[in-house]
């Protein structure tokens, strides 16, 4: 059983960056209140609720919470083409983007980089996750993100609530000094990404987190998603920040793995032509973009075939991921070992 303990506030030492980053250093991530403005926030979220409403995923509000209430009955999850068009929708709207250029936040991450010249990385990451009765596949297992986004070793990440969140709601879960072990073997597990890191933590760091507050940590530390039990949308936007001259992945920039590149993204803004937000990585000088290392798909990918191949159940969901995300022949091949695995349990 992991013991969860309030996350540390670091927004008094706001006001002393030497502390500020030394904080981040010994414990791996910072918890800071009100760093972005509510009225910011709120115009996003708005944005978000009005897609989520008109795909019928909201019921009708009847108080003055922050965001309606969701239907449960119209819940879907990513991968399914259900929840991804949708979820386009949401993501290509420009304030999305914008708000993870807000001039606080750059402030902050030039601070804690130590790096004038800071690079945003464009892949902004939002996530609109359907409440369930029960935790299920919409929780992230304890994971870290350098597998994924690799490049700087210097990289953060800054993780921001579009609506309250908290133990129960979908908030964040960090393991405290969990980056100094490096980067951690994986298995597999029944989560929203169908592997995890292989940790047996005995303490984490969660709690109520406010639309405006932020929490940054480094690619090596570890967290997760908290299941979300509510009546919400569980709203959040990630985003990766690094030295521009530092090494940045090629898949960080480009919309290989998605349908649709950025002009798709860029014709639906209002001023594409000359917005300072439009392809803004392409106009730093001298980016040392790097090739993308597929080892840790790679292995995620042979797990997941060969749990199939014993017809494990506890394969399914990463099974599921391989067969919408991963080239031909595994995604084929995941596709076939989904149809013979047993039924899936339906939760209650």
């Amino acid at each position: 059983m992991t013991e969860l303990q309030s996350f540390f506030d670091a927004t008094p030492l706001l006001d002393s960056p030497a502390a500020l980053v030394e904080r981040l250093r010994s414990d791996g991530y910072l918890h800071l209140r009100g760093v972005l403005p509510v009225s910011d926030v709120a115009a996003v979220r708005r944005h978000v609720l009005a897609v989520a409403d008109e795909a019928g995923w909201l019921l009708p509000s009847v108080t003055d919470e922050p965001a309606p209430p969701a239907d449960t009955r119209a819940a879907v999850w990513d991968p399914a083409p259900a929840y991804r068009s949708v979820h386009r929708r949401m993501w290509t709207h420009r304030d999305v983007h914008a708000l993870m250029h807000h001039p606080r936040l750059l402030s902050l991450l030039t601070t804690l980089t130590g790096h004038v010249d800071l690079l945003v990385h464009p892949r902004k990451v939002l996530r609109a996750v359907h409440p369930r009765p029960v935790p299920g596949p919409a929780e992230t297992g304890w994971h870290q993100d350098w597998p994924e986004i690799q490049g700087s070793e210097n990289t953060l990440t800054v993780w921001t609530p579009l609506a309250p969140a908290g133990p129960g709601t979908g908030a964040l879960a960090i393991l405290p000094a969990s980056h100094r072990d490096g980067t951690l073997p994986l298995r597999l597990a029944s989560t929203a990404v169908g592997w995890e890191a292989n940790v047996h933590p005995q303490r984490a760091h969660t709690g109520p987190v406010a639309p405006g507050d932020v929490l940054v940590f480094t690619a090596h530390t570890v967290h997760r998603g908290t299941p979300n039990t509510g009546r919400h949308l569980r709203l959040s936007l990630d985003v990766r920040y690094q030295p521009a001259r530092e090494p940045i992945s090629e898949t960080c920039l480009e919309l290989r793995d998605e349908p649709y590149g950025w002009d798709s993204v860029y014709d639906q803004w209002p001023a594409r032509d000359g917005d300072p937000l439009a392809y803004y990585w392409r106009r730093h000088t001298r980016l040392n973009v790097v090739p993308y290392d597929p080892r840790f798909d790679v292995w995620r990918e042979r797990t997941a075939l060969a749990a199939g191949e014993r017809r494990d159940p506890g394969a399914r969901r990463a099974l599921e991921i391989t067969a919408a995300y991963s080239a031909p022949p595994a995604a084929t091949r995941a596709a076939a070992l989904l149809r013979a695995l047993p039924a899936a349990r339906t939760a209650r």
